[in-house]
């Protein structure tokens, strides 16, 4: 049998045969492919060699095609149809899209983000999942690797070149205590502020962090700088369970302000302007620059940031 050799096989010469095969006519498929008669000859040549057969032999004005050229005509097709397809950029149809996205992000993020991109995720793109998983010291290694496709955070690194990000929104730090705490009847005070004990979120050492620094360091730092210093009673590793502790106690828990906002909605609790300015800071999603030009985390990624825009 004779044995083709794909290495010395020039693509274009399957265009050649395509147009040669509906054309049978040498000058007509040359045209229709942009080639003169002598380059379309030409190949026709090659190609008769390459198939060890002459593919079209002549009648009259046009050429026939042989039995072998016949076979050739359908996969042909397929063949070039792959190639374009393989050289096209995907069309992402979120309806028929699926799989599982997998997403890093604290519990501060999954409550504050989450419900508003679930509900358009479930109603435009009704196959795909969402896997959400821990902060860890290594998630830049993770994003690296592709075990995490996005993370929702801070990141605290120099520009690097492999990692991408975008800015959803400006935050900044609140105080929340029980509504009736005495603290709501008088002017929050440096004095005051430090007086009463605290609850704080701890957060993992990473250079992503879920929000900027932890804030347990943040606001002890601010403190400290002012030659003050609070009693950190209560530390929780989780936001969730804060609001309910701290709206059964006479615990002060600063945090971002709008997961403070969210939580005075369901747990009696009022929310405070710190006695000082403790800043803000930048929340952001970022990826690796492996998926910067997937289509479906291109449109996941301005999903999300439409959403946190309205936050």
């Amino acid at each position: 049998m004779h044995k083709i050799d794909l290495l010395q096989l020039d693509l274009n010469l399957l265009l050649v045969l395509h147009a040669l095969l509906l054309e049978r006519n040498v000058t007509n498929a040359g045209e229709r492919i942009g080639l003169s008669q002598s380059a379309t000859s030409h190949a026709l040549g090659r190609l008769r060699e390459i198939f060890n057969d002459p593919l079209l032999v002549r009648s009259n004005k046009n050429m026939v095609p042989t039995p072998r050229a016949l076979e050739l005509l359908e996969p042909l097709e397929k063949i070039l149809l792959d190639i374009e397809g393989l050289i096209q950029p995907t069309i992402f149809e979120p309806k028929t899209a699926q799989g599982t996205i997998q997403l890093a992000a604290s519990d501060y993020s999954i409550v504050v983000i989450l419900p508003k991109v679930l509900k358009l995720l479930s109603d435009n793109a009704p196959h795909l999942n969402l896997e959400c998983h821990h902060w860890r010291s290594d998630i830049l290694d993770l994003l690296r690797n592709g075990e995490i496709d996005l993370g929702l955070g801070v990141l605290n690194l120099p520009q690097t070149s492999e990692l991408r990000f975008q800015t959803l929104f400006v935050e900044d730090l609140v105080s929340v205590v029980r509504a009736d705490h005495p603290i709501t009847q008088t002017n929050l005070t440096i004095e005051s502020y430090v007086a009463w004990s605290h609850a704080s979120i701890t957060i993992p050492n990473s250079p992503a962090s879920p929000i900027l620094h932890s804030p347990i360091k943040h606001v002890d730092n601010a403190l400290s700088n002012l030659g003050v210093k609070r009693r950190v009673m209560l530390k929780l590793p989780h936001f969730l369970a804060a609001p309910v502790i701290v709206a059964q106690s006479d615990l002060i828990l600063t945090l971002p302000r709008r997961i403070a906002m969210m939580f005075a909605e369901y747990v009696n609790l009022a929310i405070l302007e710190p006695p000082i300015d403790f800043g803000q800071y930048d929340y952001m999603q970022f990826w690796h620059e492996r998926r910067d030009r997937d289509p479906l985390h291109i449109w996941l990624r301005q999903l999300i940031a439409s959403q946190t825009q309205l936050l």
